[in-house]
């Protein structure tokens, strides 16, 4: 069926997790079609008649348990919330289901999530729908027991795609959750730090892959241009090993520096690292290296021409 809004169109929507195209597929995966929407409109009558009835039913097995009703803190909150309920009833029966209908649907799963209710009771609600519903739709075609059972079909049909796309909803905020928090993790662990007007220290910690290296490089590259420091160090002692690719990030790194104008001075290079580049067969010729930070910092000095006086401690007397 054709969506309200348009074409369809090979793009992720707006919500994110599931395009136009796949909302599609997934009606056609369980049989749903134009003539399932036909019979839920015929349902509509039906679901407006009991939709005040259903509402309050759900909400007596919802507030019965001790975790649900912890979501229900006042009485004007239940309130929206089961006129919210109600309008969910009656899209069921709305007979269009398009882009429109798959927006909605999401951002109901986004909005469980959110608030945290386990997927264990928002699946169990899914249930309770199902238990409140279908005897009402059943009695409401006795005299046609055969559209009856089509109409029965044709909801079972689309309260299972909204128990998926509420399950899909669920997994992709959780996992934007977990990729956001990495994405935090990545970027405390590759600070790039001035400590002196011209030098630039960027430490690392733990290993390197093609991602973590790509977004190091990107920062290092733009706090070099943004403090206009012609130096950078680039410390590894908090790297526990040296393998060819992360070898190889490394160079492309400092490679990627020179081509700014800037000098590296690689730090931290341990006798069991050194060792390892030399069997690896990574050339680090031309580059500055030094075992430690405070080693590379007075490179860092000399290629600045600075030098670093003593002076009398705060407080001494003379």
């Amino acid at each position: 069926m054709a969506s309200r809004t348009g074409p369809l169109e090979r793009r992720k929507s707006t919500a994110g997790e599931v395009a136009p195209v796949d909302w599609e597929g997934r009606k056609a995966f369980v049989g749903f079609t134009s003539d399932d929407a036909q019979l839920l409109r015929d349902l509509r009558p039906v679901a407006e008649a009991y939709a005040g009835e259903v509402v309050e039913e759900f909400y007596r097995r919802f507030l019965s348990f001790p975790e649900t009703r912890a979501f229900f803190a006042d009485e004007a909150r239940l309130n929206r919330v089961k006129a919210m309920q109600k309008q969910y009833f009656l899209g069921l029966t709305e007979g269009e289901y398009g882009e429109a209908y798959l927006r909605n649907r999401l951002e109901i799963g986004r909005v469980h999530q959110r608030i945290g209710l386990a997927p264990r009771w928002y699946m169990g609600a899914y249930s309770i729908y199902m238990q409140l519903t279908f005897p009402r739709v059943l009695a409401a075609f006795a005299h046609d027991l055969e559209k009856g059972q089509r109409a029965f079909l044709a909801l079972l049909k689309i309260i299972t795609l909204d128990k998926e796309l509420a399950v899909t909803t669920y997994i992709a905020a959780g996992e934007e959750i977990i990729t956001r928090q990495s994405q935090e993790i990545v970027e405390i662990s590759t600070p790039v730090i001035q400590v002196w007007n011209g030098v630039v220290v960027a430490p690392l910690i733990g290993s390197l892959d093609s991602q973590r290296t790509q977004q190091f490089m990107e920062r290092l590259l733009e706090r070099i241009v943004e403090t206009n420091s012609p130096v950078a160090l680039v410390d590894i002692t908090g790297v526990p090993t040296i393998d060819t690719q992360t070898a190889q990030h490394l160079v492309e790194t400092i490679t990627a520096v020179r081509l700014l104008g800037a000098q590296v001075v690689l730090t931290g290079v341990r006798p069991a690292i050194a060792q390892t580049l030399v069997h690896l067969g990574i050339d680090l010729s031309g580059i500055s290296t030094r075992s430690s930070l405070a080693a590379g910092l007075r490179v860092a000095f000399d290629l600045l021409d600075l030098r670093v006086v003593a002076g009398a401690a705060p407080g001494a007397r003379e």
